[in-house]
Formats: C-alpha cells, sequence, structure tokens
C-alpha cells in the first residue's frame, strides 16, 4: 500500500492526483485525474509518527498522489534520546506526587531526569528542588517556558489556571504533559491543541489512568470472555474536599466533576467506547459503500483511533461502528457557591450497554468501578490508579485478584507513554490522543450546561442565546464589487434568507413563521403555514415554485420535522416524520431533500424523497455533520462536520460516497458552505476559535463570510475573508445565492 520507509511522514500541504499503479500512495478521495486538495495529510506507515490531526486513508488502489513539501512545512523523525530533561511547572500537592514518580525513574536509570522545576517565588521553588532532587529551580515560570534545553514540561497547577500556562509554553515552543482536566472547558481545549498542532510541539494531557498497565490487564480479561459480554458499568468517585478552597469557588473552575468526576467518566469510556471491547456493535444501516469504519472515507477518522490501527481493531474490509453515548441522563445538587457538588450521570450507548456514574466533593470516601458481563463482573479497587483488580463469575464468588504492579505511584507511566511518544516523533500520546481529551471536554461542557453550571469567565448558555431587542439587517453582498447593500432593517430577529430562482424575492424566517420579501418594491407578506408556526432558520424554497420546504417544532414533542408549505395557502405536507430534522438542501428537479438528523443519539446527514418515502443515512464519522445541500447538478453535497477536530467545510458525492474535506482552517469553525448556482463559488460562516466550540453555531458573536473559488478541474482556493459582521446562528444558515452567481444575501444584527 506504500513505498515509503517506516516513520518517514512529512506535512503536506498539496496532492495531486493521476492514474497510477497498483501498490503506490493512493487516497480514498474519488477526486478527478489531475485535481489538486490543499491539505494537511496523516500517512498511514507502520510505525510512522503522526504528522497532522487531517487523516487519509490509504485504500484507493487506482490512483497515486504525488507528494510536494512546501517550503517551511515540518518533518517529524525519530528522535532517540538518551535522557528525557523533564520539569515540572507548579509546586503544589499534585506536583510532589509527580515528582516523586520522575525521581524513582532516574534513580533506576529509566531515562529520565529530574531537570528543573518552576514557582511563583525562588524561595519554594528552590526546596522543592532540594527536596526531590532537580537540578535546577526557577522563580517564575516564564524562565522555565524560556529554557531550550528542557524536553518536557509537566503542566501542575490548578485547571483553572492551565490555559495560561499553557498558552505561556507554547509561546517558546515547549513539549507539554498537562495535568487533568486539561483546561477549565472545550473552548480553551480547541485553542491550545490547535496552537500546538501548528507549532508541531507534543502535547498530552495527563490522564494518568489511560496509561495504567492495569487498564490492558483489565481489557485483556474482557477479550478472554471472561466475563461474558459487556453490559454495563459503575463508577464512584466520592471524597469529602468542600473544605478545599479552590473546589469551592465557580472562579477557579471548582466542583466535583473537574477533579473527580472525570475519573467516573474516564472508567465509563475506556471499556464501553474502546471498540475491541464493544466489536460487536453492527455497522449502521445507512452506511454507503464507500464507507468504510465509522463512516470514514478520506479525512475521516475515528474518534480515539491512534497512528497504525485499522478501525475498532479490526482488519480493513469489515464494517463496525464505534461505540457512542445516545442518552444521558444527569443530576446534580450545588454547593451553597454554585458548583457542582454531587452528580448522578447515567448514560446510554448504542451497544446497548449502560453506565452509573456518581461523584461527590462532601460524600464519604468512595472510589471503585464494577464492569459488569453477561458471565460475571470486574471489580476496581481506585479508578484512578487501579490498585486492585478482581474477577467475579456470575454467582458473585471471587475468581482471581491481582495488584496490578507500579515503579512508584503510578504517576511514571504517563511520563514514560511521553518519552515513548516523543522518541517516535508523535506530537500526541497514543493513550490519550487529542481527540479524547476534547471528547472528554466537551462531555463535560454538556453536563455543566444541564446542571446549570458555569464559571464567571464563561457565558452562561442563556447570555449567548439572549436576542431579545436585537436589529437586524438584510443586506446583499455583490462579489464583482465587494459592496454590501442595505435593504432592510428589522427592529426584531429574521433570520437564514432564501433567493428565488426568477431573482424577484427573498425569504426568511422570523418569529417561526416564513416571510416573503419583494426585493423591487420592498413588500413583505407573510406565507400561510397555519399550524405550522415555530419555524427555524433551516428551510430551502421548491424548485416547482409552489413554496418552501421547512423545519418546524411540532406542539406535540418540540422537535423538528420538515414540511412542504404553499405560496396559495394550501395546508402543508408532513416529509419527515421521524424527528428531530433540519433541513438545509434540495436537489435542483426537487425530488430529493438533504438535512441533518439526530437518530441514535448521534447527528448525521440523511437524504429523503421529497414526497415522502425511506430517509437514507449518508454520513457515520463521530461528531457533527451539518448543513448539507445539493449543488445545482445533484452530483454533490457540501455540509460541515466536525470530525476532523475543527467544524470544517466537507463534500461529498449524492450517494454519500467520497467524503472530502475541504477547508483547513486550524483556527476558525467554518459553517455552512453554500456552492453557487454555476458551481464555481462557495460563501461559508466562520467563527474564531475563542468565540465558540467546534460543534458551536450561536448567535452574538463576531464572524467572518468567507469567499472560496474554483472548480474540480482548476483546483479550489483556500477561503478568503469578504465580510466581518456581528451575527452568527441566522446570518447565512441556508443557500442564499441569487440566479447569478454573482451576489448572495445575508443577515448582520446589532445588539439590543
Amino acid at each position: 500500500m506504500s513505498k515509503l520507509p517506516a516513520g518517514n511522514v512529512i506535512f503536506i500541504y498539496k496532492l495531486s492526483i493521476d492514474n497510477a499503479r497498483n501498490g503506490e500512495i493512493c487516497p480514498k478521495n474519488g477526486l478527478g485525474t489531475s485535481a489538486h486538495v490543499y491539505a494537511r495529510v496523516h500517512l498511514y506507515v507502520k510505525n510512522a509518527p503522526v504528522a497532522s490531526l487531517k487523516r487519509v486513508f490509504l485504500q484507493n488502489e487506482t490512483r497515486k498522489v504525488i507528494l510536494e513539501r512546501p517550503s517551511g512545512a515540518k518533518e517529524f523523525k525519530r528522535n532517540k534520546m538518551k535522557v528525557l530533561k523533564f520539569a515540572i511547572l507548579g509546586c503544589g500537592h499534585i506536583a510532589t506526587k509527580m515528582a516523586a514518580a520522575v525521581k524513582t525513574l532516574e534513580k533506576r536509570g529509566m531515562g529520565v531526569e529530574c531537570y528543573a522545576v518552576a514557582s511563583r517565588t525562588l524561595d519554594k521553588a528552590k526546596k522543592f528542588a532540594d527536596d526531590y532532587g532537580f537540578g535546577r529551580a526557577y522563580g517564575s515560570y516564564e524562565e522555565l517556558a524560556q529554557d531550550s534545553a528542557v524536553d518536557l514540561i509537566y503542566i501542575a497547577t490548578p485547571h483553572s489556571e492551565h490555559y495560561n500556562n499553557i498558552l505561556l509554553c507554547l509561546e517558546h515552543g515547549r513539549n507539554l504533559l498537562v495535568e487533568k482536566a486539561f483546561t477549565a472547558n472545550a473552548l480553551m481545549a480547541s485553542e491550545v491543541l490547535a496552537l500546538a498542532e501548528e507549532k508541531g510541539v507534543f502535547m498530552s494531557e495527563a490522564m494518568w489512568t489511560r496509561f495504567l498497565p492495569a487498564v490492558q490487564m483489565v481489557k485483556d480479561w474482557i477479550l478472554a470472555g471472561k466475563i461474558g459480554k459487556v453490559e454495563s458499568v459503575e463508577a464512584d468517585f466520592s471524597m469529602p474536599l468542600s473544605h478545599i478552597g479552590r473546589l469551592q469557588k465557580p472562579e477557579l473552575a471548582g466542583g466535583a466533576l473537574l477533579d473527580l468526576g472525570i475519573y467516573s467518566l474516564t472508567f465509563a469510556d475506556i471499556f464501553l467506547i474502546d471498540p475491541e471491547i464493544c466489536r460487536e456493535i453492527p455497522a449502521s444501516a445507512g452506511m454507503t459503500s464507500g464507507e468504510d469504519c465509522a463512516g470514514m472515507t478520506s479525512g475521516g477518522e475515528s474518534a480515539g483511533m491512534t497512528s497504525g490501527e485499522d478501525c475498532a481493531g479490526m482488519t480493513s474490509g469489515e464494517d463496525c461502528v464505534a461505540n457512542h453515548i445516545v442518552q444521558t441522563k444527569t443530576k446534580c445538587v450545588k454547593f451553597h457557591t454554585g458548583v457542582d457538588a454531587t452528580d448522578w450521570i447515567d448514560l446510554v450507548y448504542a451497544g446497548g450497554q449502560v453506565a452509573h456514574l456518581k461523584t461527590s466533593m462532601v460524600a464519604p470516601l468512595k472510589n471503585e468501578g464494577v464492569i459488569y458481563g453477561t458471565a460475571g463482573f470486574i471489580r476496581v479497587q481506585n479508578l484512578n490508579d487501579m490498585v486492585e483488580i478482581q474477577l467475579f463469575d456470575v454467582a458473585g464468588t471471587l475468581v482471581e485478584s491481582v495488584k496490578p504492579p507500579r515503579i512508584e505511584n503510578c504517576y511514571e507511566y504517563e511520563v514514560l507513554g511521553c518519552k515513548a511518544a516523543l522518541e517516535k516523533g508523535l506530537r500526541e500520546c497514543p493513550e490519550m490522543p487529542h481527540s479524547k481529551t476534547m471528547q472528554m471536554m466537551t462531555q463535560m461542557d454538556s453536563l455543566r450546561a444541564a446542571w446549570g453550571v458555569s464559571y464567571p469567565f464563561e457565558l452562561s448558555p442563556g447570555e449567548v442565546w439572549n436576542r431579545s431587542g436585537d436589529k437586524s439587517f438584510l443586506e446583499v453582498y455583490d462579489i464583482e464589487t465587494g459592496e454590501s447593500r442595505l435593504l432592510k432593517k428589522f427592529d426584531c430577529v429574521i433570520e437564514a434568507p432564501n433567493w428565488s430562482a426568477d431573482g424577484k424575492f427573498l425569504t426568511y424566517n422570523s418569529e417561526g413563521r416564513i416571510y416573503k420579501y419583494e426585493i423591487e418594491s420592498g413588500a413583505i407578506t407573510e406565507v400561510p403555514s397555519y399550524f405550522v408556526n415555530n419555524c427555524n432558520n433551516d428551510h430551502v424554497l421548491s424548485p416547482d415554485g409552489e413554496g418552501l420546504y421547512v423545519s418546524h417544532h411540532t406542539k406535540e414533542d418540540g422537535l423538528s420535522r420538515i414540511y412542504k408549505i404553499f405560496f396559495d395557502g394550501r395546508m402543508p405536507v408532513l416529509v419527515t416524520p421521524l424527528a428531530p430534522s433540519y433541513l438545509h438542501g434540495v436537489t435542483a428537479d426537487g425530488k430529493m431533500l438533504a438535512y441533518c438528523a439526530e437518530r441514535n443519539g448521534e447527528y448525521d446527514i440523511y437524504t429523503i424523497p421529497a414526497a415522502g418515502g425511506n430517509e437514507t443515512q449518508l454520513t457515520t464519522a463521530f461528531g457533527l455533520n451539518d448543513g448539507p445541500e445539493y449543488d445545482c447538478d445533484g452530483e454533490y453535497i457540501w455540509f460541515n462536520s466536525v470530525r476532523s477536530g475543527r467544524m470544517q467545510a466537507w463534500r461529498m458525492r449524492a450517494d454519500g460516497s467520497e467524503q472530502t474535506e475541504m477547508t483547513f482552517d486550524a483556527h476558525s469553525n467554518t459553517w455552512f458552505p453554500h456552492i453557487s448556482p454555476d458551481r464555481t463559488k462557495v460563501v461559508m460562516l466562520a467563527y474564531h476559535e475563542r468565540d465558540v466550540r467546534p460543534g458551536e453555531h450561536v448567535p452574538n458573536k463576531n464572524v467572518e463570510i468567507r469567499l472560496m473559488t474554483g472548480s474540480d478541474k482548476t483546483g479550489w482556493s483556500e477561503p478568503r475573508t469578504i465580510l466581518k459582521l456581528f451575527g452568527g446562528q441566522g446570518t447565512i444558515n441556508v443557500n442564499s445565492w441569487a440566479p447569478d452567481s454573482r451576489r448572495f444575501a445575508y443577515v448582520r444584527y446589532e445588539r439590543g
């Protein structure tokens, strides 16, 4: 499959694809002869390091890739270090545990040196260095970050400080091991991970549990069938810690979840998400022939997949779908300061498994996990360091008990994991890849949102979505002149303009209804929709000119379903009985609709006949897949997906094959690519990484509208910013190109 030598991995930004012989490097993207794709690519070569989070599966035997390494691109090579110069930033309690582990590694000659420590005061740093035998002491974090001799810095400060500490170290190009929780929220995590990748710096979250030998021992028991098929997990990590000041304070991201609850969540994730353990999960019925594992095609990946793995530990060609959470039920009791004190979390997975999790910073000590199977169960004492694992049969009789090995206190295993990764030229640890960090941070954000727990440095969901008093400006942008023209100002929120095929009017939604705006006269009329009175901003004009297909939240359950409404006043017609369904695209002949829908806990792209019928699932990649719309020939569907780490623009054929990433912005999240009628221009909405999580599309943000031009024959340009405005949700949710492919409509906003 590849003629490259092992370990030869390069950052690639441009690929030329031509006909080729079998056995040469071949991407599974299906692009035409001599097409160009601008991308960062991960080449799967045996024992090769990870060059990027953007991955391409090299399986198609009909084309080859001619590699062009751009000037300035980094080449990651193996770096066999004799000794890892290890440093600790912060001299608190957790730092003492790491220092003891590293000192033991140094004494045993295991290739790690106690190199330096840093505190905010020199006296404290010197005392710590003397106590644990570190060679250097710095009285500021900046001094340590500036030391070019250090190989790896362990950030041991409270998690409320991690974001700033990481930025400081990345500024100086330092490799990092960051104590869990990685940051206070997913927004901060996504920013620093993107920056680390951009700088070519190694970084890993210090979730030490994932590095323990005990984890593999438990997996081996399960894979050997000693408890039968895994059906459920229970985990409880509770400890009376409410007397600790930082855990009481919202401004320090206090509470039980980030300190203790992350262990309960991790325990469930390790033993219920693991594809080897849950390999019995069937492939999705909607998977197309162009997809292999978990809906992955060129550029796709399964969450948590590490270098060199096939999907779910299976051989190439087997169908599989990674297990994932489909339902979360949770309850929180808050501390008097507003942080979470005791949390209960019940999770249901696609494979039918369940997890019952608890954490508390006020309850008596309990630290235990149990994995239940059809033929027995495994009890793990201590979720964090797994001091003992016990195997019981189905009757509850103890069959086997093992105390896993430890060199010192188990912190050493994550250090050795980082050392091994660095020696291989990796920029993340296979045990705790960046995608897993983002998955866990996003999950904890979602739990806090459900509890109504936020930190003072965050905007609460209520603040983000408050649009009362907002003013809307319906405008048209001319690509050729670069000028915008105001059509009308509204003293309310309007959203998502569509442009009619005859060029005479726009439609938009406002306060649950759809309206028609005559461009020449400025006249506004409401489109009759009767009981379809809670329409959102996902709607398209029907090509037959009779009306629109809209997404309406039905009063019975509040979920979005697709209806057709008519200009002449006919009663609405239901298209998608299943919900929620959010419409975005229609073929030029009006026969097929494309939409985003949540089914079984995952948001994916589906199509359905406009007249109604059975829906077909086109994507199965982990994470949100949204915004699908057909080009005018019905050949391709453009959409946006978060599967590669950030929200990016993607494209696939109308049958779901050849899913191909089209944008690669490391610091922005790109939403809703809209293809022009002549198929040579695409406009899209971009949020800066500091404003939204990768899967968020919210209002009240400073955003950019970007333009990408080209074709498959000439190649596509990188997107360039053509407008900066205040908006987001509602600005350009659906295709709003004029028939001339020169203008498009959008909405900007002003706060009330």
